[in-house]
């Protein structure tokens, strides 16, 4: 254990860990598509792409990483920021990719306050025709290449989630809103969601019509060859940041005999959900003094998280990995 590692410490590195795997490409390679077709086409009706998978199934870092490093290296290359600019602060300021969230969105009024708090602008006081102009002009103004828009399931009011395909009126407006900027051309969107949330969006025969792309993002496989390495070489990369982000005096091994298969069983093939096991693993190996996390702490971390989480309904680390459960989620 490296020495004065506190609990803190290891939530922060957490927070900060960036972690490459092959369905950044996928999904990234996506979002470009869009804004060279905003940008060859910047005056005709735009299309979206969506992004629908469980929660922790790593959709929102997978934007932040876009933002970071896409974005922020070509916002440089524009000469819109120094070079010198921490990346992070570059991603923060800059207005070609817009990443709003729809929790806390219950209106019109609400949408348009928080495209213009994305583009840096404070939301005066107004009508909600007048903010919407607003945020329209401001989008056409920086010449904005993409809006992606989290937590699309916030489109219906929480008491009503068990009804996603059955819009309300206040909950139509606000989907249509978001249907006529993409038919005047605004900016193409990335909708981003649990699964659920898909047919708020697809339900909409004209709105459906527009997507390009349904970016998969759902729990890897660990029956398919290309998903199972993509899990596994996950998992190892995450092992290595642990000692690299000073956490740790020796990497964690994340590879050997069955904690793969076990991690994997443990998360249903969620990547999020594996490095918040895996943070969970961490605090307990510091509290042993440990010089890296084991499989004894991913073991435990199971009961004493994952399970009262009801993420997974028994620990494969303590009685082996139910071969039925080794399917997406």
């Amino acid at each position: 254990m490296v020495d004065r590692v506190t609990r803190g410490n290891i939530w922060g590195e957490f927070m900060k860990m960036r972690i490459k795997h092959e369905r950044l490409g996928d999904a990234h390679s996506v979002f470009d598509d869009l804004r060279a077709a905003r940008r060859a086409a910047p005056y005709e009706p735009q299309r979206f792409a969506s992004m629908f998978a469980p929660t922790h199934s790593g959709k929102s870092m997978s934007i932040v990483m876009y933002r970071e490093t896409i974005v922020a290296a070509e916002a440089v290359r524009r000469g819109l920021f120094p070079a010198d600019m921490d990346v992070k602060e570059v991603a923060r300021r800059q207005r070609i990719v817009l990443h709003i969230s729809l929790e806390g969105v219950t209106t019109i009024k609400n949408l348009a306050e928080e495209i213009l708090i994305a583009l840096g602008k404070s939301p005066p006081k107004g009508t909600t025709s007048g903010l919407l102009k607003l945020a329209y002009d401001h989008l056409q103004e920086f010449e904005t290449e993409l809006l992606i828009i989290d937590e699309t399931q916030h489109l219906k009011v929480a008491k009503d989630r068990s009804k996603f395909s059955e819009l309300r009126e206040g909950e139509t407006a606000l989907t249509n809103t978001l249907k006529t900027m993409l038919i005047r051309g605004l900016v193409p969107m990335v909708f981003v969601g649990v699964l659920e949330a898909r047919a708020l969006l697809f339900n909409d025969e004209q709105l459906a019509n527009r997507c390009i792309a349904e970016i998969d993002y759902r729990g890897l496989d660990f029956a398919l060859r290309r998903e199972r390495e993509i899990f596994v070489k996950y998992c190892g990369r995450l092992g290595l940041k642990l000692q690299q982000h000073g956490l740790f005096r020796d990497s964690s091994n994340f590879l050997v005999d069955d904690i793969p298969a076990c991690l994997h069983a443990a998360s249903g093939g969620r990547i999020g959900v594996v490095s918040r096991l895996v943070e969970h693993a961490a605090v307990l190996a510091k509290d042993d003094k440990a010089d890296a996390v084991q499989r004894v702490h991913l073991e435990k971390a199971v009961d004493g998280w994952a399970i009262p989480k009801q993420i997974v309904d028994y620990n494969p680390f303590a009685i082996g990995v139910n071969q039925a459960k080794l399917v997406r989620q």
